[in-house]
């Protein structure tokens, strides 16, 4: 028997020593590229050995000593490997190919996520990678032109500008477009503008109404879903990335000079007969103005306007953790200085991601940011560079600014110089704001399948602008006295939401159900303080004590707004190749009329994978191919405002003979008992593709909604007392297509180029308006006024057909009783009675929405260098040039260069003849409108980067993880159709201030 136990125990060794184990190490590369994976997940098939890739893409394994095994590496957004192992094998290099458009990637929805695979609504997805390609404070420009359906355009070339973003098209008509921004799961949470885009992992848009029901009325206009980055397991990841470069060569048009500007005056005084009979002292009669042509004392204001500024960016982070606690902490700097001087925008981050798993069944987080930030704006000064008088002494011998220009050339000459607000302490404009954000969660787990997650998110923000203008400011220039004002914006936001998910798969079904309730608050006061005649302007607007006492006025106000949301959703599958989903949310808004607070919203919405069907198996070309379709509903209450549906009482000063006494009476809105929400239905119908192993793949998006109940303020007869009420009195109709497309062109080891292109067009018109009949705005007209069947935003006016030439009859038309005559603007008589007339002859134009707009990106690597190029375009869009009408007929002020005017020896059909007046609206009084609107189509060049990372062998010499330098251009070239644009960048509009400048910047990103 004991032979027997020893016999055993000897056997169970020798099994023992034959299953030994040994450590197996590697490294996980970007295919064709030196470039590591940290987080690649890898596994030994058939066994439980797991490991991580660390932050240099190294891992080690333990596998067994007596065989061969398969390795399976695996990691988001790369096609998976399986790697045969041989007992001698020590060591490995795996090389991941990236999959475009991978079916398993995570896409963030509302309340959760999902694989892309089973996706059935509308959502554009972009990654980090993509989001830091443009040298911006602002992410949301960083993803123009590549999500599909998303039309993003900047706000200005100011310092710290914001973004105009839109999501198919305008629903409303008063109400603000702009989607819903869900940070880090909190709706509403801070402004887009605090986040530094070097902390985001993605940015998600839902666009349908599938996708954006959740959200109920936040969604009306879209939804934005921002994930932070987190942190990881493993070691600490430091990294850095940094950019530095200016802001230069702003497109704008430069004005007259010298005899350009001479001869344009002059021609102004010519008679019909072709001749000028006065001479220059008569023509330039102007205080000074002989003496300063005379002594050659020209000046190109707008030269000394601009300036080149600066931009620069830096960010590092450190992430890591155990596999129980992850962290992530990183702290920003922005800085942009704009091309007007004393334009400048700086912000500071501070943004943190803790989360910790307490044990297999709850963890909680917390995740926030704060943000400081300091604006110095000022007013713009180029409209008064661009029409001032282009001669003058602009600085004085010590080289301070000369308030005065002219005054050498003419004792009393007061005129302002355009530098004037550039003097120190002149013109201030200063804006200091804080957003703290925090946000906790809470996640149970209690049995398989079952979650509840408790968020909830705070943000406390606050702001203080500061306004000084001296006398000599342009902001009082009329009035010729210093005025100062203090404004204080504090506002409190909540958000509370409780979600619980079951998942639960029984064979082929697999089902997800989620219950929740979402609770907003938000509340704000504001208090400002004016005066004028400040004693020190030195004290600027520190001291308004020190303003004239008759002049100052305090304000002060409070707002509050609530919502409570319940909502459920559920998602179904059947065998991975039929998918359902139905949303249903309850809203209750605070600013709606007692008794329509509260309404439903659904949705559903159904998905086809053809190419998971056993009849398509044969067709290996096709790797993807899915069908899917949705409808639903959606409310707004966004154009109410806190106590809108309500009337409110104001001040009234009157008196009893000498005695002064406070009265009180209605503030000229009345309360509309029955406004109720707006309702927006939409039906899209979409399809995916995948070919050749997805190295093509793209998605094209069918929709229409349909928006009722339109909420918009009407005007009153004044028989009522009451001056405007809001009610439900409107409709609108959006169509159009997305698609998107993206192909791997080529792919080999040491060179690869990829392209994504995005297309939009959409197609938005009134339908119904109050009682049928089209809203002619009595003031601004031109702008103001909504017409059945066209773009809510139309331009208005009489069209422009030409000039009237020498051999055309212009007296057969007139205009307000006057004949037209040779040079005039010919305008069209659209009902041909021989008289232009506002009744009959003005009509829409243009719209401010575009025909279609797009992205085109290609992305090229060879070896070790990488080159991106983005480009934009935006077709059939009028904008109103407002430079345009900076035109002088009379030659008195300046104007722009570029303008073609008609003489009787260049018949030009741009601008008309110069005569004798004060400026375009004075000489043509009802004809200029029709110069300013044009057609503001445009294509550009938006983004250009070059990079190069350190090859490995070099950066494992210096001890660091990775090494990567770039130069980036943006704005770098813009063509526009309209000829009267190619000295500026339409995407700005066509507004005069702060227009759009170059930019180019280097910088580095280094992983240590």
């Amino acid at each position: 028997m004991n032979r027997l136990y020893l016999a055993c125990i000897l056997l169970l060794a020798v099994f023992t020593v034959q299953a030994q184990t040994r450590k197996l190490s590697g490294t996980v590369f970007e295919s064709g590229t030196t470039t590591t994976i940290p987080g690649a997940n890898i596994s030994v098939a058939g066994t439980a050995a797991k490991a991580i890739s660390d932050v240099n893409g190294k891992f080690t394994i333990d596998i067994a000593t007596d065989k061969a095994y398969t390795l399976v590496i695996r990691y988001v957004g790369y096609t998976d490997q399986s790697i045969v192992i041989q007992p001698t094998d020590q060591s490995i290099k795996v090389n991941m190919t990236s999959q475009a458009n991978d079916l398993d990637e995570v896409v963030v929805v509302g309340f959760g996520t999902i694989k892309r695979r089973d996706l059935t609504g509308a959502v554009a997805s972009v990654k980090a990678a993509d989001i830091v390609k443009a040298p911006t404070h602002n992410a949301i420009e960083a993803i123009q032109g590549r999500a599909a359906g998303v039309d993003i355009t900047r706000s200005s070339g100011s310092a710290g500008a914001g973004v105009n973003i839109q999501i198919r098209g305008t629903r409303s008509i008063s109400n603000n477009p702009s989607p819903l921004y869900v940070i880090d799961g909190v709706q509403n949470g801070g402004s887009i503008n605090n986040i530094n885009p070097n902390d985001i992992e993605t940015i998600d848009v839902l666009q349908d109404a599938s996708s954006t029901a959740i959200y109920g009325s936040q969604g009306a206009n879209g939804v934005v879903i921002i994930t932070t980055k987190k942190g990881t397991s493993g070691k600490p990841r430091i990294s850095y990335n940094g950019y530095y470069g200016i802001n230069g060569e702003t497109a704008f048009p430069t004005p007259r000079q010298g005899e350009d500007y001479l001869t344009l005056r002059r021609e102004s005084f010519r008679n019909d007969a072709g001749v000028i009979t006065q001479t220059d002292a008569q023509i330039f009669n102007g205080a000074g103005e002989l003496a300063a042509i005379q002594a050659g004392a020209f000046v190109n204001w707008m030269d000394l306007a601009i300036q080149n500024g600066r931009q620069q960016s830096h960010t590092v982070s450190i992430r890591g953790g155990s596999e129980a606690t992850k962290a992530l902490f990183s702290l920003g700097y922005f800085n942009e200085e704009g091309a007007l001087r004393n334009n400048d925008y700086n912000r500071y981050n501070f943004r943190y991601n803790i989360e910790h798993k307490v044990n297999n069944w709850f963890k909680a987080g917390i995740t926030g940011q704060l943000a400081y930030s300091k604006t110095n704006a000022r007013r713009d000064p180029l409209s008064a560079a661009l029409t001032a008088l282009p001669f003058g002494t602009p600085y004085n011998a010590d080289g301070s600014i000369n308030i005065f220009p002219m005054g050498g050339f003419a004792t009393g000459n007061t005129a302002l110089s355009p530098l004037t607000d550039e003097r120190a302490g002149a013109a201030i404009d200063e804006n200091l704001g804080t957003e703290v954000n925090a946000t906790g969660f809470a996640e149970l787990t209690p049995i398989k399948g079952l979650t509840y997650r408790m968020n909830f998110g705070t943000v406390l923000s606050n702001s203080r602008r500061g306004i000084f203008n001296d006398q000599f400011s342009n902001a009082q220039n009329t009035v010729r006295y210093a005025s100062a004002s203090l404004t204080n914006n504090n506002g409190r936001y909540y958000n509370w939401d409780n979600v619980i998910t079951y998942n639960k798969a029984i064979n082929k079904h697999n089902f997800t159900v989620t219950a929740l309730s979402s609770y907003i608050h938000s509340d704000a006061d504001v208090n400002s303080a004016t005066g004028i005649r400040q004693v020190l302007p030195s004290q600027g607007f520190n001291n308004l004590f020190g303003t004239e006492a008759s002049s100052r006025v305090t304000t002060s106000g409070f707002t509050r707004f609530d919502l409570l949301a319940f909502a459920g959703r559920l998602n179904y599958s059947y065998d991975g190749k039929y998918l359902f989903q139905a949303t249903q949310r309850w809203d209750g808004a605070s600013v709606l009329a007692p008794g329509r607070k509260w309404d439903d919203f659904a949705s559903a919405s159904v998905g086809w994978v053809i190419s998971s069907e056993a009849f398509m198996k044969n067709l290996k070309q096709i790797s993807n191919l899915k069908l899917r379709a949705s409808y639903g509903s959606a409310g707004n209450s966004g154009s109410v405002s806190p106590y809108g549906s309500q009337s409110l009482i104001t001040t009234v000063p009157m008196g009893f003979g000498e005695v002064p006494v406070p009265a009180f009476g209605f503030s000229g809105s009345v309360a509309n008992p029955d406004l109720g929400w707006e309702r927006s239905a939409t039906l899209n119908t979409g399809l995916d593709i995948g070919l050749f192993n997805n190295r093509i793949s793209g998605s094209l998006e069918l929709y229409r909604t349909k928006t009722t109940d339109i909420i918009l303020s009407r005007g009153l007869p004044l028989t009522s007392g009451q001056s405007t009420i809001t009610q439900n009195i409107g409709a609108t109709l959006n169509s159009g297509i997305n698609a998107s497309l993206t192909t791997v062109n080529f792919q080999t080891k040491d060179f690869t180029w990829s392209t994504t292109a995005t297309f939009s067009r959409n197609k938005e018109r009134i339908t119904d308006l109050i009682d049928g009949r089209n809203i002619v705005a009595s003031n601004n007209p031109e702008e103001n006024s909504l017409f059945i069947g066209s773009q809510v935003k139309v331009f208005y006016t009489y069209k422009k057909l030409g000039i009237w030439q020498l051999d055309e009859n212009p007296g057969a038309l007139s205009l307000a009783g006057q004949a037209f005559r040779f040079g005039d603007i010919k305008l069209q008589d659209v009902n041909g009675d021989g008289i232009i007339d506002p009744a009959n002859d003005r009509q829409i134009i243009g719209g401010i929405q575009p025909k279609w707009f797009g992205g085109l990106q290609n992305n090229f690597r060879y070896k070790n260098l990488d080159l991106s190029i983005f480009l934009i375009a935006r077709y059939g869009q009028t904008v109103k040039a407002e430079f345009v009408g900076r035109y002088n007929p009379g030659g008195v002020a300046n104007g722009p260069d570029n303008f073609d005017y008609w003489t009787i020896n260049n018949p030009s059909n741009d601008f008309p003849r110069p005569r004798q007046g004060n400026g375009l609206s004075s000489i043509y009084p009802n004809q200029y409108q029709s110069l300013l609107y044009i057609d503001g189509s445009f294509f550009k060049i938006k983004n250009i980067q070059l990079g190069y990372t350190l090859p490995k062998s070099i950066t494992d010499k210096l001890k660091i993880g990775s090494l990567r330098a770039y130069a980036t251009g943006s704005n770098i070239f813009t063509y526009s159709k309209n000829k009267l644009l190619r000295d500026y960048d339409p995407e700005r509009g066509g507004a005069e201030s702060s227009p759009l400048s170059r930019q180019f910047v280097f910088g580095f990103n280094l992983d240590l």
